[in-house]
């Protein structure tokens, strides 16, 4: 699994009960970090904020769409990523 699989994977389990759907790179870290994720929390973060974000400032490297910054530290996955097994 890679670090974005295991991303999308944590993000839709944390998002189940949120009617918003809004959560921060911090939640993520947090649960992935108790899960004992081999990667580590800057990889994790750096994913969350830059590499998967759709509306993240440009940067070089390989980005994907997966989800989209709402407000300072709150993220939400796109509509096409929502559930298990896209992305």
């Amino acid at each position: 699994m890679t670090c974005r699989d295991a991303i999308l994977h944590t993000i839709r389990i944390l998002i189940r009960d949120r009617p918003d759907g809004l959560f921060s790179p911090r939640d993520v870290m947090r649960i992935m970090r108790a899960q004992r994720s081999p990667y580590a929390l800057a990889t994790i973060e750096a994913h969350i904020t830059s590499v998967m974000c759709v509306n993240a400032p440009p940067r070089p490297g390989r980005r994907f769409p997966d989800l989209e910054r709402v407000s300072r530290g709150r993220y939400r996955l796109r509509p096409a990523n929502r559930l298990e097994g896209q992305g």
